[in-house]
């Protein structure tokens, strides 16, 4: 062992020497003290696991509550879906509903007008026919000439006709069967039905005209009766003149 004079000498001597190093920090420092670092370490070396095993138990933690959040989000989910389509299922029959009191009512309100329509088609079309009468299929069918009578497809048509009048047409003076079709609303499949069934007569050889009446009519309507030539009573007066078929 080299002699050794200063502390300098002695630190150098030391950081040369590890096996001096470690006999003289045996003797210097308590053994209380001398586990230290390695206390240290495993203290260390314990906090990390507990932080890790904190972390993984945060972590799973969080996982847990994503699934959780994520069922009561596909509940709601579902739970929304089921209320909307309840809603809607509810809505459509309501305005199935609604649909059907409706058609029900114009429905009411159109056999009223027409029941009207037959009792008084004297009065109501009296600016273009004299003596106006109201007959059946039947009557009509005694007026067509024997060898040209209605054909089974022209009965089934004609038979859904509301009404038939008869009576001496004011410009001409000639006897005329007039088809008339009666609705709350007249609407276009009206105007082209009276006309229909009045060119289906005309074909056996009388003199025909087609009327639309009620008590509304539709922008399409008045436009289709220009076109065809279809008389329209609307709510107790003429807005177009029925053309001879």
């Amino acid at each position: 062992m080299p002699i050794i004079e200063t502390v300098e000498q002695l630190a150098e001597f030391l950081e040369q020497n590890d096996e001096w190093r470690r006999k003289l920090f045996a003797i210097l420092v308590p053994r209380s003290l001398q586990r230290m670092p390695e206390e240290l370490d495993e203290f260390r070396d314990e906090t990390r696991a507990e932080f890790k095993s904190v972390r993984q138990e945060i972590r799973e933690g969080f996982e847990r509550v994503d699934r959780e959040f994520e069922k009561v989000r596909q509940e709601m989910r579902e739970g929304f879906e089921r209320v909307d389509r309840e809603m809607r299922e509810g809505f459509e029959r309501q305005g199935a509903q609604i649909k059907k009191n409706t058609d029900d009512i114009a429905e009411l309100k159109g056999i009223s007008l027409e029941q009207k329509c037959r009792d008084q088609a004297g009065s109501w079309f009296s600016k273009y026919i004299r003596r106006a009468r109201v007959i059946t299929l039947s009557d009509l069918d005694g007026l067509l000439p024997e060898e040209q009578p209605l054909s089974e497809q022209e009965i089934d048509e004609l038979s859904n006709t509301d009404l038939f009048v008869v009576g001496v047409d004011k410009r001409d003076r000639q006897e005329r069967v007039y088809v008339v079709e009666v609705s709350w609303v007249v609407d276009k499949g009206d105007v082209e039905r009276a006309v229909q069934r009045a060119r289906v007569i005309a074909q056996h050889g009388v003199s025909t005209a087609a009327i639309a009446a009620g008590r509304e009519i539709t922008q399409g309507a008045h436009k289709r009766a220009q076109q065809l030539g279809c008389g329209l009573w609307i709510n107790g007066q003429f807005q177009a003149e029925p053309m001879i078929i």
